[in-house]
């Protein structure tokens, strides 16, 4: 069985420009924006229908992506006349072709193995980072869009100086959603055939954790929710408080959590709580971003 992770998660914006400076006041660094393209039927690079920033991490990062061509075709067209916020779970795979077929093979109807691409262009590096990746057709009500990625140019993506975050950040841990049992069974059954695996663990509030490769998702009960929907991500740093500064200097809600954690509310800008957990970093990752070739 080919393991996956948590690549990243994804956050369909309504304004891509004035969520890039959010994020850059929360202390985070952002990628330059980016279109994406991808080849068609044919074989030709056209525009994908989507622009992004990131904020990269040792492990994992954060895509801010907005719609630019609703006409373009872009997989996630429908998903922003239903909501904007966390909508994108990309997981990770070194094996984008032998992963589609394990998901196939699992029961789930996924489409076809796909080429895109992306713009690149840092102080160490520059060029077109690459992504082979297949998804699971969006529908409304699904809590996530859900897709799996290889990376094709992975020395492109984690360049040194994108590594580095005013506010420390330097992990996306994982994630949670919360939501009627009806939905959320269903979801965590979703979950397992997409290559999570269900923790010995539970998560808070008598919920269910799924594991992907010392990340999770954490699945909570909640029965005055009408649908299963993403609520908070996870990120590790040295020091919360320096996050917990820049927010309030925001004007952002922040609410002290165990062992030292904060919780910063984002809803009204993307739907979901930011929750930092104190985590020292591994200096291992970030000398080997410097020396990928």
């Amino acid at each position: 069985m080919n393991p996956v992770q948590l690549d990243h998660i994804g956050l369909i914006v309504e304004d891509l420009a004035s969520t890039r400076d959010l994020f850059q006041g929360l202390g985070f660094t952002l990628t330059p924006r980016a279109d994406h393209t991808r080849r068609d039927a044919s074989g030709q690079v056209v525009p994908a229908g989507s622009a992004q920033h990131s904020a990269m991490f040792d492990t994992g990062y954060i895509e801010l992506m907005q719609i630019t061509d609703p006409a373009a075709g872009h997989p996630l067209t429908p998903a922003m006349q239903e909501r904007f916020g966390l909508q994108v779970l990309a997981l990770g795979t070194d094996d984008a072709l032998r992963c589609h077929a394990e998901r196939e093979s699992s029961g789930l109807a996924v489409r076809s193995v796909m080429d895109w691409s992306r713009p690149v262009a840092t102080p160490e590096r520059s060029g077109l980072a690459r992504f082979i990746f297949f998804d699971l057709p969006w529908t409304p009500g699904d809590p996530s869009y859900l897709c799996w990625v290889q990376h094709a140019t992975p020395q492109l993506l984690r360049s040194p100086s994108l590594l580095h975050h005013a506010n420390g950040v330097h992990t996306l841990r994982g994630l949670s959603y919360r939501g009627p049992t009806a939905s959320l069974q269903p979801w965590a059954r979703r979950l397992e055939q997409a290559g999570a695996i269900r923790s010995a663990r539970r998560a808070d509030a008598g919920g269910q954790r799924m594991d992907l490769d010392g990340c999770w998702i954490d699945l909570r009960p909640d029965d005055t929710r009408s649908q299963t929907l993403p609520t908070g991500v996870t990120l590790g740093l040295p020091d919360p408080g320096a996050l917990a500064d820049r927010a309030r200097h925001l004007g952002l809600r922040v609410r002290a959590a165990d062992h030292g954690a904060i919780d910063i509310d984002l809803s009204a800008a993307c739907g979901l709580q930011l929750h930092a957990i104190r985590e020292p970093r591994r200096e291992t990752a970030l000398h080997n971003a410097s020396h990928e070739s």
